[in-house]
């Protein structure tokens, strides 16, 4: 029996609705998915792409492709289901394939999100030519939070207007040169280690503003729109299944009656998720100070779970900003987007805010490789957060600003210790600065105790001003977690940035100046 693949009516809506009850049940969250009206909405919109594959009159398969009804010429491919049974399936891989076919005149990048609790959805982007850009771990909540693998396709009009040399951070570099050589290109990239991000302090008023539908920035910036940094007008829907998030919420700083800047981001109640939408701004400290307080209000105003952000792969400064604050690379995605007349690469970047547990995923190998160093980079991240709350409440740290600890945290190794380990022994030449993050310690000079150290105590940091042998030895009590942070680059690093430097040793005079007194008291 032959497939045939065509453009689905109006009248498909009830049997697309009772295939996707068939195969995800009832207790799918996204209700409205069920509902005919919006697929004949949907049927009859000029931006979707609306396929069905059927048989002898038997619905097999459906999937749509969405494109951005702007000038990116963006396609978002998903919302494909497939009748559960063998021959589904295959109609299921011819119907990718005449969606990618039937996309080409109308978007130079494609990309769709695939599930990773089977294989099916990967397989059927591969054959569709499409390719791993990203791993986007606990985006969409199901019966429990589900991952998905960020696969593409560019066309070669793209390639051609692609925009060369795009500037990372080391965090976003590995993603970037995997991502761009599965989707044949040549890296580019250039590593940006010295971007030290925007400054996040408070600089203004924010003014809070909530509308029903999408609002542009455009109307608050008074047609303010080169060098644009965020993107995100496009990906408005829930993810797979394009069911629309009709409220948008913007923060305006504000200096009095002049307007600063704005900010405006999505918040998706089933996903938990928060998406900014765009940023404008007039000088760098307030885009800072907006991105920082969006981060504040999604986790404590409305408790997202996840966060997202598609970042300029041309703007280190940005990608350091968010990483400060938090974000992990977790997909790279070339030429997605239309500035001027270039294509700009984009990096997506990802923050969560719960316990991280992806359960069993079942990956094919492109899909494994992104994961592993999406993974890596949210481990380095956490323990690098976790670092720079204990320094923060150190007081050789204390005052510091976040970008000064984030200078630290990359420093910062943290290692636990089993109790009686000794840390530093008398008579030893210094190489090393400790943070007592958990546990106790005591201080012994000739085996007897001349002091204890609780935690969030510093210690060993007289070796800072003089390189003399160490006058005591310092000995775990119990089981205990330490930061230790390497001399010689910590004076390397004071060195290269004065205002860290001064403000360390401003603090030490100050330790030793209350230590000198509570000792002749």
């Amino acid at each position: 029996m032959t497939v045939e693949i065509r453009e689905a009516h109006e009248d498909d809506a009830v049997r697309v609705c009772k295939l996707f009850q068939t195969v995800y049940g009832d207790d799918y969250p996204f209700k409205g998915f069920y509902d005919p009206f919006w697929l004949k909405k949907a049927v009859f919109d000029d931006n979707t792409l609306f396929l069905i594959a059927e048989s002898e009159g038997h619905l097999l398969a459906t999937g749509s492709v969405m494109y951005d009804g702007g000038n990116d010429l963006v396609g978002e491919l998903g919302r494909l289901v497939a009748a559960p049974t063998k021959r589904a399936a295959g109609a299921a891989g011819v119907l990718v394939t005449e969606l990618l076919k039937r996309s080409e005149d109308r978007a130079q990048f494609l990309f769709g999100e695939v599930r990773t609790v089977h294989r099916g959805s990967q397989k059927l982007g591969e054959k569709g030519g499409c390719c791993p850009m990203g791993f986007a771990p606990m985006k969409y909540q199901f019966t429990r939070r589900e991952s998905v693998v960020m696969m593409g396709r560019v066309t070669e009009d793209a390639r051609q207007l692609r925009r060369n040399n795009p500037r990372v951070i080391p965090e976003a570099a590995h993603l970037a040169q995997t991502a761009l050589s599965n989707l044949g290109f040549t890296s580019d990239v250039i590593v940006d280690d010295q971007s030290e991000g925007y400054p996040t302090e408070a600089v203004c008023q924010i003014e809070r503003l909530t509308q029903e539908g999408l609002s542009p920035l455009l109307r608050i910036e008074r047609g303010r729109v080169r060098g644009k940094e965020i993107f995100g007008k496009f990906s408005l829907l829930h993810g797979f299944f394009c069911i629309p998030d009709t409220t948008s919420h913007y923060l305006v700083a504000r200096d009095g009656a002049a307007v600063l800047g704005a900010i405006g981001f999505t918040f998706d109640p089933i996903d938990k998720k928060i998406r900014v939408l765009e940023v404008i701004d007039f000088n760098d400290a307030v885009k800072g100070y907006l991105l920082a307080e969006m981060d504040r209000i999604a986790r404590e105003e409305f408790g997202a779970f996840y966060q997202e952000v598609d970042v300029s792969a041309y703007s280190p400064q940005a990608q350091r900003t968010l990483q400060r604050l938090g974000f992990v690379p977790s997909a790279y995605c070339p030429a997605m987007v239309f500035a001027d007349v270039e294509r700009l690469d984009i990096v997506r970047m990802i923050k969560v805010n719960g316990a991280y547990d992806v359960g069993e995923l079942r990956l094919l190998q492109g899909g494994q490789a992104m994961r592993s160093i999406v993974e890596k980079e949210l481990e380095d991240r956490m323990i690098g957060l976790q670092i720079s709350e204990v320094a923060r409440h150190a007081q050789l740290f204390e005052d510091l600003p976040e970008g000064e600890l984030h200078r630290l945290t990359r420093i910062g190794l943290r290692k636990n210790y089993p109790a009686q380990t000794t840390l530093i022994r008398q008579g030893q030449m210094p190489d090393r600065l400790y943070l007592l993050e958990t546990g106790n310690a005591d201080v012994l000079r000739e085996g007897k105790i001349i002091g204890k150290i609780t935690e969030g105590g510093i210690f060993g940091e007289m070796a800072l001003l003089q390189k003399t042998a160490r006058a005591a030895d310092v000995i775990l009590t119990e089981e205990s977690t330490v930061v230790e942070f390497d001399l010689e680059r910590l004076e390397r690093m004071m060195q290269l940035y004065p205002r860290l430097g001064y403000a360390v040793m401003q603090n030490m005079a100050r330790s030793l100046s209350e230590k000198l007194r509570q000792a002749n008291d």
